[in-house]
């Protein structure tokens, strides 16, 4: 099978959805020249913006032709296991329950990077509260000074401030 050209496709689908360059960068969340080198042919757009662009894409010709390029993107980034090659050159179809074995180790890779990003949007949200607080009472001391009152005395910080050592 003939493999789609991704430049011509990406580029029917802009012109079919009447958008810039720069518009459909902003639509699938990538840069103007990342556009450029797509319809331009250097390099092709990744599956999930390939995913995106067909929720985006009304039915027709373009469509079909984007859902190919998909199909062809989804083969080359994830391809189906189909055995190895043998004595003789023949292919030897792989072991039942195999796919299942590699599905459960990336299962298992893919958690635990869950649970790392989870760790790390915790550490940040405790961070972002933190800086919240101390915007608001900065706000507080400058509405006091705008006012003219005195400063008060700062409050120690609830949360200990690492010393620079030597």
């Amino acid at each position: 099978m003939e493999e789609m050209n991704a430049a011509k496709v990406v580029k029917k689908v802009r012109q079919r959805l009447e958008v810039s360059q720069e518009g459909l960068a902003r639509l699938l969340n990538a840069t103007k020249g990342a556009v450029q080198h797509w319809e331009r042919g250097r390099n092709r757009p990744d599956l999930a913006r390939l995913l995106a662009l067909r929720q985006l894409c009304p039915a027709g010709l373009e469509r079909k032709e984007l859902e190919t390029l998909i199909k062809e993107t989804q083969a080359h980034v994830a391809p189906l296991p189909t055995g190895q090659p043998g004595p003789g050159g023949r292919i030897i179809p792989p072991h039942p329950g195999e796919s299942l074995i590699l599905l459960r180790r990336d299962n298992n890779k893919l958690r635990k990077q869950v649970a790392k990003l989870e760790s790390t949007l915790k550490r940040r949200g405790e961070q972002l509260r933190i800086l919240e607080d101390l915007a608001t009472e900065l706000q507080r001391e400058m509405a006091k000074l705008r006012a003219g009152q005195a400063p008060a005395a700062p409050e120690t910080p609830s949360t200990p401030v690492p010393q620079a050592t030597e």
